[in-house]
């Protein structure tokens, strides 16, 4: 007499706060307009969710998704201090005034696969204009703080790149 077996495998469960793990930087070299390369980095990280609400399918979508919140996805550039701690690097305008140096981005609709909706991956983002970053920080040892908000305006646990000498 055959034997059959069933059984269900139960869904991970996550918190409905996005959770954060850094992987690895990756650098290379990105051929420009004109046949010039230059130096590209993107960071790979984990990601988790409880319920499954990572980015979003309209970017032009207005409420509640407004000053902090209308990216979902930050990253904060740090410069390496003499005492090997970080501090956030910043930009002076003509007034004198000073701006973190910040990246903004949309992370796109990532659509649950399972029963409760919760989500965990790996994601690999390219960080925008990492050659001038390069250029005017050269000599420097940098890094990039960086988080997420989820539709519900979650905010994810800051993690951090490792330490690049440029």
């Amino acid at each position: 007499m055959p034997l059959l077996c069933c059984a269900c495998v139960k869904p991970k469960e996550f918190p409905p706060e996005p959770y954060l793990e850094f992987r690895r930087n990756i650098l290379g070299m990105q051929e420009g307009v004109g046949g010039d390369s230059t130096l590209s980095l993107s960071v790979e990280f984990y990601f988790q969710d409880g319920d499954g609400d990572i980015g979003r399918q309209d970017e032009t979508e207005k409420e509640p998704y407004v000053g902090e919140f209308f990216h979902n996805l930050h990253f904060n550039l740090q410069e390496m201090l003499p005492d090997s701690s970080f501090e956030q690097v910043y930009q002076t305008d003509s007034t004198g005034a000073r701006y973190p140096i910040t990246y903004r981005y949309h992370l796109h609709y990532i659509e649950p696969v399972n029963a409760n909706h919760s989500l965990s991956g790996t994601i690999t983002w390219q960080v925008d204009d990492f050659a001038s970053t390069a250029f005017f920080m050269q000599g420097k040892t940098v890094r990039y703080g960086f988080y997420l908000y989820d539709r519900a305006l979650h905010k994810s646990n800051v993690v951090y790149t490792e330490a690049i000498r440029l």
